[in-house]
């Protein structure tokens, strides 16, 4: 029986996709007898020699594209900056494009089928910004576990309908989960989860304001609900925004902006920080 060059690959990279070993191939990272093979079925003799190279592309192969801009690499975490209107992550037969999916892709061609790319913080898809993602298991739970200890440093900037009153504070609330999805905060105080939020205008033109806001929890929709509920909703919300509809500038005008966390391996105090959109800045200008 005749085999051919994806049956060793299956062999070798049980968990693989087909799509994955497909990219591994296109990128050179096959090798049949030390040389590139690109198509997986390729008929294999029985005395062929089948390796891929872990680390890159063999010389003059296409080098994987990243997807999304990214921030940092290294062989622990992988730090990207969003854009806005694209899922972070969702169920696994989900059909539309997300952020993970996409990720996953791009590491399996550029470090290979082992690398395992975890999930450890999501984004709304109509917001934009900072995100990690762990590249082993190791980082995988060291990245969770701050999370979980809210060690991790999370800071955003809104542009909100209306200017909060007064400029600067705590929110403190229950958030609990209605059945459609929303989030609202519970005056029962065993309901849904605490969340800690605080704020302060930057600047604002009277009718909207540039507020920048640290996160001391992580609950869904955290950020909106808390500033709705002050009278000062996220434009472009189309949940919390009374006046919402139409996105301004095509986005929600929430952004992540800062983050920082202890790195899974070295320990070392890690601090990513973008500048603000210009869309966010335009609308409280």
């Amino acid at each position: 029986m005749e085999r051919l060059l994806v049956d060793c690959l299956v062999e070798q990279f049980p968990a693989a996709s087909r799509q994955t070993l497909k990219r591994m191939a296109e990128a050179g990272r096959v090798l049949v007898n030390d040389r590139p093979v690109r198509k997986l079925k390729t008929a294999l003799g029985p005395d062929d020699r089948v390796r891929v190279i872990d680390h890159g592309p063999v010389h003059g192969a296409a080098k994987a594209s990243p997807p999304v801009p990214i921030i940092h690499e290294d062989d622990d975490v992988l730090v990207v900056n969003k854009p806005p209107g694209l899922l972070t992550s969702t169920v696994p037969r989900e059909r539309r494009p997300t952020l993970a999916a996409q990720l996953r892709n791009y590491t399996a061609t550029s470090a290979g089928p082992r690398i395992r790319l975890g999930v450890i913080h999501r984004l709304d898809r109509d917001a934009s910004g900072l995100l990690v993602f762990s590249k082993n298991n190791q980082a995988y739970e060291s990245l969770k576990s701050q999370f979980a200890r809210h060690t991790v440093t999370r800071v955003y900037l809104a542009a909100v309908r209306g200017v909060p009153d007064p400029p600067a504070g705590r929110i403190e609330s229950q958030l609990a989960e209605r059945a459609d999805g929303s989030v609202h905060s519970s005056p029962n105080p065993t309901a849904g989860q605490r969340a800690i939020t605080d704020y302060q205008v930057v600047r604002d033109n009277g009718r909207a304001a540039l507020v920048r806001v640290t996160l001391h929890t992580g609950r869904k929709h955290q950020i909106r609900v808390h500033l709705s509920e002050r009278g000062t909703p996220v434009l472009g919300d189309r949940i919390y925004d009374p006046h919402g509809g139409k996105l301004p500038a095509g986005r929600l005008m929430l952004a992540a902006v800062l983050l920082e966390f202890d790195h899974p391996r070295t320990g070392r105090r890690m601090c990513f920080e973008l500048p603000p959109p210009k869309e966010l800045t335009a609308a409280a200008g």
